[in-house]
């Protein structure tokens, strides 16, 4: 399957459909265009999801340390990398089921060219596959849950960023003493190691809310 090209384009798909249309079995290529569907829903959702962090990335790029803390900062880009590194690897498993669909597409029609229509009940290799993608969108929805939960951090940064701005009050007059770093590079990387990129969200999410507490 070439890069990028959708599922439903695939000539293997595209002959089985053809061949369940001609023999009556609609409720069959039902199923197997809802299946193709499916593929396409997720592999947008992904497509999104890397806009996503590619926008939180920029934001990040953007804001001055002079009005975020860098540790936090540090902290809302590690768990950027580990999101796009969720998001390449889902992609790759959403590939490998596509690849696999079309695969087992293929020798279906080559066998309902030599045996004919009852090679055809055969759709069900296919068709069961949905299962498998299922479990891939649980993954998904909750790796995009966990990029809104990025974006709302970021967002609070750079709302407290346009605060300070307009009040024009240097940092070292909003705090007494140097913040402590709550999750520093080392604790970080610990933290995400033990508990996985949700919890490393979320912990990012109170670090920057503890921060701006602390500078109000």
């Amino acid at each position: 399957m070439a890069g990028g090209q959708a599922i439903s384009s695939d000539t293997r798909i595209v002959e089985l459909l053809e061949l369940l249309a001609n023999n009556q079995m609609g409720a069959q290529a039902e199923q197997v265009k809802q299946m193709c569907e499916y593929v396409e829903t997720l592999e947008q959702k992904l497509s999104f999801m890397t806009e996503e962090i590619k926008s939180v990335r920029q934001e990040l790029v953007s804001m001055k340390e002079d009005t975020i803390a860098r540790h936090v900062k540090d902290s809302l880009q590690k768990t950027a990398d580990v999101l796009q590194k969720q998001c390449d690897s889902l992609k790759q498993q959403i590939k490998k089921v596509k690849e696999n669909i079309c695969g087992r597409a293929g020798k279906i029609v080559d066998a309902a060219k030599r045996k004919g229509q009852r090679a055809l009940y055969k759709v069900t290799q296919v068709t069961g596959m949905k299962r498998k993608l299922a479990a891939i969108k649980d993954k998904v929805d909750r790796a995009i849950d966990r990029v809104e939960s990025l974006e709302k951090a970021v967002e609070e940064c750079r709302g407290q960023q346009g605060k300070d701005q307009q009040a024009e009050t240097p940092i070292p007059c909003l705090a007494v003493a140097e913040p402590q770093v709550e999750y520093g590079a080392e604790l970080f990387e610990q933290y995400q190691r033990e508990h996985g990129a949700e919890q490393m969200t979320e912990a990012a999410g109170r670090t920057v809310t503890q921060e701006v507490e602390k500078s109000r």
